[in-house]
């Protein structure tokens, strides 16, 4: 009864969100009670909406269902010549695969990419490379922009686009007059303009690796930004270790006929390593990284194909579905609160229902949700993906219970809205502990 009262009261109502300053008609709710099998709250579940990150929801549940969470990148390096009197006759090449975690600041156990390749050299008894340092991307096709990346966003960090080779998570500080750079970006180049502009802003065009630099810079400036070719960087870095650890490079042409050996295989963490860490983080990089293992060695059209593919056979179709990116970084992307919440419905079975909730951070806890309903009789009783960007807010994930098994799915998205972003959220929190803080007492 009191269920039944509480669905009479909520078709009953008005908008659920009783607040100023949002679209009514852009903004979509559902909430599903996955034991009676109904919907406590349904608004605009079926229109296509721009749906920020909580894209990344789909990425990592078409994953799991096409990979397993144990399995991992490999970067093979191998010397391809021959080796007399400890010189190398030919090249070190880096085969890399979109491998997004080498060096990342995220992932201590990534990190001594270079040493290995220079302990791996000293194995083999070289000592000089008489040719180069190569970077092989031709095993990673399509290292294009998404379609509906926005230009402002590419100069910033949660802006860097994946590439073959990634490297520190593609990013680099930069300090101004200097122009140092950490780490080392060879071949930047720069553009000043307007030094009487009060502040420095601080630009780069897709594709170009010149800094367009507005205003004075005299009194300094320093701030982070996403690394035009990564590939650059990688190779600078291996050549200075390897010289730090006795082992010259020439860069020298060599003879083309070459005998082949295994110098390091870098590995990264585990699929469900970095799945986590980018759910709880929001990381836009190691979310294209982890699209296109869907399709390995394919495109990212290959790797979205093969995504709507696994939701077709589940039964999943969305009217109106268009992603284009694992990120959720597109404008041109467009989910639908139902498409959202079916899957979310579908990840619970028991192959792998169990690891794919553990990537949804818990409110009052974890990541993006560590500020989402603390000290409410909800903290830590919802795990949700948070999605923002202009004029989008949106949140993806469950309802559990007291011993973390999800009772009811919850998607929300808004696009559109005026009011601030934080009245926004409120509005949604107090929404959910309307519905929810007496039923949880009573269970």
């Amino acid at each position: 009864m009191l269920l039944a009262g509480l669905l009479v009261t909520i078709a009953a109502s008005a908008f659920p969100l009783k607040i100023k300053g949002i679209d009514t008609t852009r903004t979509a709710i559902l909430v599903h009670d996955l034991r009676w099998g109904i919907d406590l709250v349904k608004e605009n579940a079926d229109r296509p909406l721009v749906p920020a990150s909580v894209t990344k929801t789909v990425t990592t549940a078409s994953l799991l269902n096409l990979a397993e969470g144990s399995e991992r990148f490999a970067t093979p390096v191998v010397a391809e010549g021959e080796i007399k009197d400890s010189v190398l006759i030919g090249d070190v090449i880096v085969r890399v695969c979109g491998d997004p975690t080498i060096e990342s600041s995220y992932f201590e156990d990534s990190r001594g990419f270079a040493s290995g390749i220079a302990d791996g050299l000293r194995r083999l008894g070289i000592s000089t490379v008489a040719g180069d340092v190569i970077i092989d991307e031709s095993g990673f096709p399509d290292a294009t922009t998404p379609p509906g990346w926005m230009a402002e966003d590419i100069v910033w960090p949660y802006g860097a686009r994946l590439h073959g080779a990634n490297f520190r998570d593609n990013r680099f500080r930069l300090r101004l007059p200097s122009k140092d750079t950490a780490p080392r970006v060879p071949d930047l180049k720069f553009s000043f303009s307007n030094p009487s502009r009060r502040g420095v802003k601080v630009d780069r065009k897709d594709g170009s690796e010149t800094m367009l630099v507005s205003g004075n810079i005299r009194r300094g400036f320093s701030d982070t930004f996403s690394t035009p070719v990564p590939s650059k960087v990688m190779k600078a870095e291996i050549i200075d270790t390897l010289r730090r650890h006795g082992i010259g490079v020439k860069g020298e042409k060599t003879p083309e006929a070459r005998v082949s050996r295994t110098v390091y295989t870098h590995l990264s963490p585990t699929f469900a390593e970095i799945m986590k860490s980018l759910m709880f983080r929001s990381d836009n990089l190691m979310a294209e990284g982890m699209l296109r293992t869907i399709s390995p060695g394919g495109t990212r059209s290959d790797a979205l194909s093969e995504e709507m593919a696994v939701w077709t056979m589940a039964g999943i179709v969305g009217n109106g579905v268009k992603i284009v990116d694992g990120s959720g970084l597109s404008r041109d992307n467009r989910l639908t609160a139902r498409f959202l919440g079916d899957i979310n419905s579908f990840m619970l079975r028991d192959e792998f229902g169990q690891e794919y909730t553990s990537l949804f951070p818990r409110a009052g806890y974890d990541g993006t949700m560590k500020n989402f309903l603390t000290d409410t009789p909800l903290e830590g009783r919802v795990a949700m993906k948070t999605g923002s960007m202009k004029g989008v807010q949106s949140y993806s994930g469950y309802l559990l219970d007291d011993e973390g098994r999800p009772t009811h799915v919850i998607v929300f998205i808004a696009n559109g809205f005026t009011c601030p972003r934080q009245t926004l959220k409120n509005a949604f929190q107090r929404l959910l502990l309307e519905l929810f803080d007496v039923s949880l007492q009573r269970n």
